[in-house]
């Protein structure tokens, strides 16, 4: 670093003040904080941490979120809410229990913590959690056991909440455990499951206390009808997102109320609907609606809608309709050319309207889209994605997964214009037309991609993926699962090492062996993630390996890999002096390390957690 670069300009010949000083003493605390602030992840905070006690104490205060593995010990928990005195986002998903004693140290920290994820728990602590007298955000998917005295708890205690998820909960998860208690009855007033599983009662309990609400996540609540989504629109006026996918009582009715009367109402997602032609121009009116984003799911979309939506002159900024039917083509066409200008996103997965010849029209239509989603549309080719290219200037994420992508078209790379594309994220897994030169096409026009996925591609070689990996130095995310033979893919071009930035690496199932991870090794040094999964030609030599060399790597799945003796593995990181980075392993088999005393002192490494399947531990 130059002081050049820090002060603007050249420093005075002998000036005292700055001759025999420290770069890094020039610049106060508030200047190195927006510096570092513009970093892309915080992983890379930690290199910086490294250099002086200055920037140690500086990245610490960046530090916004913290995600809690496995079962962390509680003097490891103190120390690092001491470290970082502005974390306000906790993830406790991956927690496998003490939740209320981290809950507990939570609100004794001090900390002001205003986003906390309890998903996949057991039960919610709802009593714990309302003594976080800051939290704003609440997220509790995925629950084992949640009902209406729970939304009662958590709505009076925390009454300034602005975003919940109550999404899924495991308790009652399908239609057959439906059929199972009671069977299937569009008559809720016989139900008496508030014990067992959110209801009616408990979204109206709610709704009457949170009247700073600004999203919900409803989904997968079997039990709640048209009556939640009324209590919502009639008492949280400030609501803007909700999501009620698979909520097997919600009707076109409930849906056209919240539209007609929650008027901050920006964002709306449903899924398997049936909609009623004859009752659609009445019921969905969106004159008043502020709607901005619609997501439908698995549905009939007749036209009637689309042209409801133009009559009401709304400018939608997202929209999805994935796996939708009924709609046409010339519907869409007129959605998108009222919507079009305004529109940034669009998702049009599983489409079975949308062809090359359709799909030119459309485009033409996106020109301020930044990304596309047509996973599934089988119907298109290469000629769709040059197409999107070259009429879509601002597309930065395209997906185009399980298509034709990679077949003949009548459209070149050379139509489009070399580095005419802000494409960045592009997936394109099973696809088996596509080749390698598919992939020398695609390099061709987009020269900005950093994550790609083309797992299940049987069409390519490990010469055409090399090929294409070195094309993009800014690579940092790439999947190649099920490719078979790509052992040689990290090969060095005529022996000489030419280092590549990816940061996630994804190769499940495929030919990789000991050989292979040492290039890995040796080319990829800045990864982080790395998956294995099923790679039955690794061992342990070649594991040892990465992890010496990628001295970033902070997860490694190895779930299925055979040949690795992971308890060779762990008792070498134990006695080895090194300093490694791995905080997350996932061993072969279930392996559950040695019990250590966690009151004692600490294992001399920093790996967090082990873990498959339910078998977690802590070291």
């Amino acid at each position: 670093m130059s002081l050049l670069s820090l002060t603007g300009g050249e420093p005075a010949v002998g000036d005292a003040s700055i001759m025999g000083r420290n770069y890094a003493d020039v610049l106060p605390d508030e200047c190195w904080r927006l510096i570092f602030s513009r970093l892309d992840h915080h992983q890379q905070l930690e290199t910086l941490s490294t250099v002086c006690k200055r920037f140690l104490s500086i990245s610490n205060q960046l530090r916004y979120s913290f995600k809690v593995l496995s079962d962390p010990a509680p003097y490891a928990l103190s120390q690092i809410f001491k470290r970082f005195p502005c974390l306000n986002k906790i993830d406790a998903s991956e927690l496998n229990r003490g939740l209320d004693a981290l809950i507990q140290q939570i609100s004794q920290s001090g900390l002001n913590i205003e986003s906390l994820n309890l998903s996949n728990q057991v039960k919610v602590p709802v009593f714990s959690v309302s003594k976080l007298l800051s939290l704003k955000t609440l997220i509790c998917s995925r629950i084992g056991l949640l009902n209406d005295e729970d939304l009662i708890v958590i709505a009076g205690s925390l009454p300034w909440l602005e975003e919940l998820d109550i999404s899924y909960p495991e308790g009652i998860d399908s239609h057959h455990q439906l059929y199972f208690l009671g069977g299937l009855s569009k008559d809720l007033t016989s139900f008496s499951y508030s014990s067992t599983a959110v209801t009616d009662a408990g979204v109206e309990a709610l709704s009457s206390k949170l009247k700073n609400l600004l999203k919900i996540n409803l989904s997968g609540n079997h039990f709640i009808s048209d009556r939640s989504l009324t209590a919502l629109s009639s008492n949280c006026f400030l609501l803007r997102e909700i999501m009620v996918r698979s909520c097997s009582f919600i009707t076109q009715f409930g849906i056209s109320y919240m539209i007609q009367h929650s008027h901050n109402l920006t964002s709306l997602s449903v899924d398997t609907i049936e909609l009623c032609n004859s009752s659609l121009p009445s019921s969905f009116d969106f004159q008043r609606s502020s709607l901005c984003a619609i997501e439908f799911f698995y549905m009939g979309i007749p036209d009637d809608l689309f042209h409801s939506i133009v009559e009401a002159g709304i400018q939608l900024k997202k929209l999805t309709l994935s796996y939708c039917e009924k709609f046409t083509f010339s519907g869409i066409k007129v959605l998108l050319s009222t919507s079009g200008q305004s529109l940034e996103y669009i998702d049009l997965e599983g489409s079975k309207i949308l062809t090359d010849e359709s799909m030119k029209e459309l485009s033409q239509l996106l020109s301020n889209v930044t990304t596309i989603k047509i996973r599934g549309c089988s119907s298109l080719t290469t000629s769709t994605f040059f197409m999107l290219a070259k009429n879509c200037p601002l597309l930065q994420e395209l997906d185009m997964s399980s298509t034709n992508l990679g077949k003949e078209e009548n459209f070149h790379a050379g139509d489009v214009g070399m580095n005419s594309t802000r494409i960045h994220s592009l997936k394109m897994s099973r696809n088996n037309f596509v080749n390698d030169d598919t992939l020398k096409r695609i390099g061709l026009v987009c020269r900005k991609l950093q994550l790609v996925e083309m797992s299940c591609c049987n069409g390519v070689t490990s010469r055409g993926i090399r090929e294409f990996l070195n094309r993009f130095p800014r690579m940092r995310h790439f999947e190649v699962n099920q490719c078979g033979e790509i052992e040689n893919v990290f090969d060095a071009t005529k022996g000489e090492v030419v280092g590549l930035n990816l940061e996630v690496l994804r190769a499940k199932r495929s030919h990789i062996n000991d050989e292979a991870l040492s290039r890995i090794g040796k080319r990829c040094t800045r990864l982080v993630n790395l998956d294995l999964e099923g790679c039955m030609k690794v061992t342990t030599k070649g594991v040892k390996e990465v992890v010496v060399n990628c001295r970033e790597l902070r997860e490694m799945n190895l779930r299925g890999c055979s040949n690795v003796n992971i308890v060779d593995i762990y008792d070498w990181m134990v006695l080895s002096n090194r300093s490694f980075s791995l905080r997350k392993l996932v061993p072969p088999h279930c392996f559950l390390p040695k019990e250590y005393d966690k009151n004692k002192e600490p294992v001399p490494w920093n790996l967090q957690s082990l873990s498959i399947g339910s078998c977690h531990k802590i070291v």
